[in-house]
Parts: structure tokens; C-alpha cells; sequence
């Protein structure tokens, strides 16, 4: 059921109407469904992207040749450190945020163990379907105590070892770099070689001509969503997967790869629509979402700039959630120290 309909700047687009669960948290007008909506985007998912927004770009100097997710092990010494090369600062804040919010995280388990029906509105969507389960459990002491080190391993293991330093190769978030670039590049640059474009999305019935008429603008702009990337793989969700009403004014992402995948308005923020994101429901970013990071950090902004094509609303731009924004402040380990 669509709640929202906004109405974009240039008035001759669609409006943009979304689902509840494309809201802010404070603002939705339904209880989330964990089982039959898409995942929410997690506070970590958040804190991560401000992190690469606040470090700047990542140098193709910095970028691993080799990392296997599948195999790598904790245990072992840092790649970075084996190969000689330098950390990301964007990767050393990320991985001080999920150590951090693990910490953070105590305290629902300490309150659900002291108090079995204690609620549950403050903790985040999915951990929150976790504890529930939890506490409705034959054994909730040994349940609860499972989903502890479930999430701890997700914070300590899955995110940094097996995404985040999977992201940060040189087949992956290199692809997205200009060849031409020795070291690093500028956010110009990026968006030469990637771009932000706003477009209407149509569905697969739709006559292109008729809708760039009726809205006056150019049939280059208008995309059924049937001709995205996200069409050839079927882990990856289209618009109308997400329940965003078409015809609809979106942000596509058009990469140096050769594919294009929008942005989908979810959460409190933007989802990519690329089939790494979605084929594990682990993975906190994909190297899509980590360009845009560094293009709105470019920018100093929550937004990301339309680089070319039509001006999309504001909420199809939001990348990440502004209460989040206004309260994580990127740290290293030893900034904490200090």
C-alpha cells in the first residue's frame, strides 16, 4: 500500500509514491515485516557509508589484487599489512563503527536477559525479529545467547572480512575507477567515468515516446525497468519489487562497467538494486554503494547529485539517513584512544 506520494521539483515528472517501507522509522505508519518485505537498511549500513563519505577517495594504490572471502581467516594478519599497502581510512573508521555499534549492541542482550518481555521499539528492525524469536523459544537463555554470537561474528567477521575488503579489490571498486588514473581520483573524475542520472522508470508495457511526450522530456531519459541491469539476474529486485509505484522518478546509477542499476528509496535511505548487494543478505555495501559514498562525501552531502539527466526529488537522492548523520562522528581505534 503506497503511503507517499511526492511531487518533484520539476513539475511535469511522476510523482514519486512509495511503499511504508521506503519511510524513516519515525515516520512510517506500519509495523515492518521482517519475513515479506525487503531487508531495512541497518544502522551499521549508515555509519559504514558516512565513514568512506568523511575518509574521501580511495586510492587504486590502496586496492587489494587478491582476497578470497571464502576462505580468508580472521586469525591471519591483515592483507593490507601482508601486502605492504596502505589502509583505506574509509575501511579503518568502518571497521571501528562495527566494533563500536557491536559494543552499543550489549545492551539489548543484557535487557531481553533480565527481562524476557522487555521491549523492543529502540533496537533495530531485524535484530529486533531476532530477539522476538528469542524470547518465544523453548530455551530463550540459550537462544538469546546463539543470536549473540550470530551478531558478533556479522560485526567482527562477515562485514569487514568477507564485504568490505571483498569491495575494496582492484576487480571491484577498481572497475569503477578511470583507467587513466595512476593513484586515485577526484569526484569530477568519478562522475565522468560513472554517473547519477535521473530518469523516469516505466514498466515493460510502457510506450517510451508516449511518456516522454506527456512529460516533456527526452526518451533517452525515460528506462523501462525491465531494460536495467537488475532484469538479468533474479537476486536483483527492480523497482517494482520494492513497490515503488511506475512510472517513477528515480536515480540510475550508469557504471564504467557497462551496467546501470537505480538506486531504490528504502529505509531511510538508498538501496542499489546490483545482484552483489542482495544475493547475500549479510552484505552492507557493494562497490556502487561505496562510489556514491565517496561522490556524496565529495560533495559534503546526505544527497547525491543528479550528474546528468532530470532533477528526482530529494528522498530519490537521500543516501543516508540524517539521524544517523547528525549523531556518528567516523573514528579509528586509535582515535578513541586519544
Amino acid at each position: 500500500m503506497t503511503i507517499r506520494r511526492i511531487r518533484p521539483n520539476h513539475g511535469s515528472l511522476p510523482a514519486l509514491s512509495l511503499p511504508p517501507g521506503a519511510l524513516a522509522k519515525t515516520d512510517q505508519q506500519h509495523r515492518y515485516d521482517v519475513d515479506g518485505e525487503p531487508p531495512t537498511i541497518e544502522p551499521i549500513e549508515h555509519r559504514i557509508r558516512l565513514d568512506f563519505m568523511t575518509a574521501g577517495p580511495v586510492h587504486r594504490s590502496q586496492l587489494l589484487d587478491q582476497h578470497n572471502p571464502w576462505t580468508a581467516d580472521p586469525s591471519e594478519a591483515d592483507p593490507w599489512r601482508e601486502t605492504g599497502r596502505s589502509k583505506p581510512l574509509g575501511l579503518l573508521y568502518a571497521e571501528a563503527s562495527c566494533r563500536r555499534t557491536l559494543t552499543r549492541e550489549r545492551r539489548y542482550y543484557d535487557r531481553i536477559a533480565a527481562d524476557p518481555s522487555a521491549e523492543l521499539d529502540d533496537v533495530p528492525a531485524f535484530l529486533a525479529h531476532r530477539l522476538q524469536a528469542c524470547q518465544e523459544a523453548t530455551d530463550p537463555s540459550t537462544a538469546l545467547q546463539e543470536e549473540r554470537e550470530r551478531r558478533e561474528r556479522w560485526y567482527s567477521t562477515i562485514i569487514p572480512w568477507m564485504n568490505l575488503y571483498q569491495v575494496l579489490k582492484r576487480s571491484s571498486y577498481g572497475s569503477l575507477l578511470p583507467p587513466s588514473v595512476g593513484r586515485g581520483a577526484d569526484i569530477d573524475e568519478l562522475t565522468d567515468h560513472n554517473a547519477f542520472v535521473g530518469m523516469v522508470v516505466v514498466d515493460g508495457d510502457t510506450d517510451i515516446r508516449a511518456v516522454a511526450r506527456e512529460y516533456g522530456i527526452p526518451g533517452r531519459l525515460v528506462v523501462r525497468e525491465q531494460d536495467l541491469s537488475s532484469s538479468a539476474v533474479e537476486c536483483a529486485p527492480l523497482p517494482s519489487d520494492f513497490g515503488i509505484d511506475l512510472p517513477a522518478p528515480l536515480l540510475v546509477g550508469t557504471y564504467a562497467s557497462g551496467s546501470r542499476y537505480p538506486l531504490l528509496p528504502w529505509s531511510d535511505g538508498l538501496v542499489c538494486s546490483c545482484p552483489y548487494k542482495h544475493d547475500r543478505p549479510w552484505r552492507v555495501l557493494c562497490k556502487h554503494e561505496l562510489l556514491a559514498a565517496i561522490v556524496a562525501g565529495g560533495v559534503d552531502s546526505i544527497f547525491l547529485p543528479v550528474t546528468r539527466g532530470l532533477d528526482v526529488p530529494h528522498r530519490a537522492r537521500r543516501f543516508v539517513s540524517p539521524t544517523i548523520a547528525a549523531r556518528h562522528t567516523p573514528r579509528t581505534d586509535s582515535d578513541l584512544s586519544m
